[in-house]
């Protein structure tokens, strides 16, 4: 038996055409950054987690596949999850995606030692690979990092590292600060799988809005005594139409509500997932040698009772 890759990078998507030509976007990052990881030797897993899958539209995971070269595929799981799961835990009839249910299911799965929560249009720069693969991140903490934005139009085909680092080609945007180095947290949190495990995952619990539950995870890893650093080196992210950044001048209320969900205002309210978070209770079928189906169950939903555990900073959890 090989060993176990040393990181596993957690994604989610489905054939939607999130910010058009989603695929292409996805395709082209995937392969920049598995070829970055190969040229410092770091074992790497993907977990790509396709939720909510689009009918009638073939499979993002299965275009994945058939996109990559065979020395990456290897590299890629794919987790296909059951719409039914999206019908009855999304609380927002407006909003058709779960991102972080979704990233909770790839956790969950993951093998490796360190896992990182990303998003499919985040670039990382040699410079970040260093110091991924360095072997000096500690277990029992949370790493983030800057994001910056590349300017709309940036031709993905053509990336490299110098175009990345070239200034003119960044939006400005303020820099992430102790104590939570929050600020589009979802491209990037970093930490041993155990302590990922230990903190269960994302707020599962609040299923209203995109907005604010990667927020809401650095504020119950830091109250769970979990440290929380700046990595140092930046992520690198693709602008497109869809983008928070951009959209959010343009949206009408309810492009907005269906892109992200209601705006979320209370992040600081602290969450207890059960302990099937990201479906563990859910059957596993599969389907390919790299494919996996999430199948429905009724024991992989959680109550809705559980919507009682949310309670601010030193409050009691009522009973």
């Amino acid at each position: 038996m090989s060993d176990p890759p040393s990181l596993a990078i957690v994604v989610t998507g489905r054939n939607d055409d999130y910010g058009g030509q989603f695929a292409r976007r996805f395709f082209r990052t995937l392969t920049f950054n598995l070829e970055r990881f190969a040229e410092q030797n770091l074992t790497t897993e993907v977990c790509l987690v396709e939720w909510n899958p689009v009918p009638d539209r073939p499979l993002l995971s299965e275009q994945v596949q058939a996109f990559l070269p065979k020395w990456h595929q290897e590299q890629v799981t794919c987790y296909v999850v059951d719409n039914r799961y999206q019908e009855v835990l999304s609380l927002n009839p407006n909003l058709d995606f779960l991102e972080y249910m979704a990233k909770n299911v790839g956790i969950r799965r993951a093998n490796a030692r360190l896992v990182l929560a990303t998003n499919t249009d985040i670039l990382f720069s040699s410079a970040l690979i260093d110091k991924i693969s360095s072997e000096r991140l500690l277990n029992g903490r949370v790493y983030r990092a800057n994001r910056i934005d590349l300017k709309l139009g940036i031709d993905e085909s053509r990336i490299h590292d110098e175009l990345l680092s070239n200034p003119d080609n960044h939006v400005p945007r303020s820099p992430i600060k102790p104590p939570l180095y929050a600020g589009a947290a979802g491209d990037f949190i970093l930490l041993d799988r155990d302590t990922f495990t230990r903190l269960r995952g994302f707020n599962e619990v609040y299923r209203l809005a995109r907005f604010g539950v990667d927020h809401n995870f650095l504020v119950k890893a830091r109250s769970s005594g979990v440290p929380i650093e700046d990595i140092g080196p930046p992520v690198y992210h693709i602008s497109h139409t869809t983008s928070f950044q951009i959209a959010r001048h343009v949206a009408t209320p309810d492009e907005a509500a269906k892109l992200w969900g209601s705006k979320w205002h209370n992040h600081e309210v602290i969450y207890d997932n059960p302990d099937g978070w990201g479906l563990g209770h859910a059957p596993v079928t599969q389907r390919d040698e790299r494919l996996w189906q999430i199948e429905f169950t009724w024991t992989a939903v959680a109550p809705l009772v559980d919507l009682r555990r949310i309670v601010l900073p030193g409050v009691s959890n009522p009973t």
